[in-house]
């Protein structure tokens, strides 16, 4: 049922001595997270530390025959997984600041993203306005409306860059350096509970998707008419 570890390691393998390959995955999935991908940034990260690991360490994860040894370069990731999620994150919010105005458009954002997401988003920044775009960065589900709303609600562009950037600073350099200094010990603990962690993924997959169903279909109630 489960793959080997051989043929999971060789894998992800093949893929840590393509730099080009991987940095442009990583942009493609750090943009896509800023615009509402239900798949958190940090798995992106975490990998990419990991294949970081792999790729310095031919000797133990070799690339499959034919594949020249090219490892991934450390600093390179990080400025990859920087870069890419500050340029997202800007464009979402200069898509708020240049169209959140307009009425046509604040509806279609309503209800694209659900006023509670809005209404959320609009809370914090009203409470942490010059804090708020760092908060978005750390809060999974918030992230886009909340970087929208700050678009919107006319945070300035250089308060934005600043808080945003400086959270992007503080953990994206970090956990890529983490997985990929330490990936021999994370790798082995993967082997050793990859079983479990697949089942409790399969667990959780169908508890979300029960619980979105079941919001879709009982959420909505009729309206009461007063007599």
């Amino acid at each position: 049922m489960f793959p080997s570890d051989a043929t999971i390691m060789t894998f992800f393998a093949q893929y840590a001595h393509s730099p080009a390959l991987i940095y442009t995955i990583v942009a493609t999935m750090m943009f896509l997270s800023s615009f509402g991908l239900p798949l958190p940034e940090e798995v992106t990260i975490v990998t990419l530390g990991l294949l970081v690991h792999m790729g310095a360490y031919p000797q133990d994860y070799p690339p499959p025959p034919g594949i020249e040894v090219q490892p991934l370069n450390i600093y390179t990731a990080m400025a990859v997984c920087f870069f890419s999620i500050m340029i997202s994150d800007f464009i979402v919010y200069y898509i708020g600041k240049k169209f959140g105005t307009s009425p046509t458009v604040h509806k279609l954002f309503r209800k694209f993203l659900g006023e509670h997401s809005l209404e959320k988003a609009r809370t914090m920044i009203h409470k942490h306005r010059f804090i708020v775009p760092a908060i978005f960065r750390f809060t999974p589900g918030v992230r886009f409306p909340g970087h929208l709303s700050c678009g919107m609600m006319g945070i300035s562009v250089w308060i934005f860059l600043l808080a945003d950037g400086l959270a992007a600073l503080i953990s994206v350099p970090t956990q890529v350096y983490l997985f990929a200094t330490y990936g021999e010990v994370i790798l082995s603990t993967i082997k050793e509970v990859k079983h479990y962690a697949f089942i409790i993924a399969l667990i959780a997959l169908a508890l979300y998707i029960a619980v979105k169903l079941k919001q879709k279909i009982f959420g909505k109630k009729d309206p009461v008419i007063a007599p």
